[in-house]
């Protein structure tokens, strides 16, 4: 991964595991019949939480690019994944 901090395994693994509590609030909130209003609230919040999940990653993976690119990979390779990834993150936002 990249030398960020943000992407390093450990920090999205934590945001992950927070993500996690928040899906299963949800789950608890519709248990307790709370209001939808609120429900949806909490169900934006994950979701926003995901978005800037995948943005990370996406941002990772244009790091681990370039920095592939400058070791002397291949550019096409390099390219190719990227568009993929990218591909891959538009269709979740």
């Amino acid at each position: 991964m990249s030398h960020l901090e943000e992407h390093q395994t450990k920090n999205l693994i934590n945001r992950l595991n927070r993500i996690e509590g928040q899906v299963s609030g949800i789950k608890k909130m519709l248990n307790e019949e709370k209001p939808y209003d609120e429900v949806l609230i909490q169900i934006n919040s994950a979701r926003s939480a995901l978005q800037k999940l995948s943005q990370i990653l996406l941002e990772a993976q244009a790091d681990h690019s370039l920095m592939h690119v400058s070791e002397g990979e291949n550019l096409e390779a390099e390219m190719k994944q990227l568009r993929r990834v990218i591909t891959q993150y538009n269709k979740i936002n």
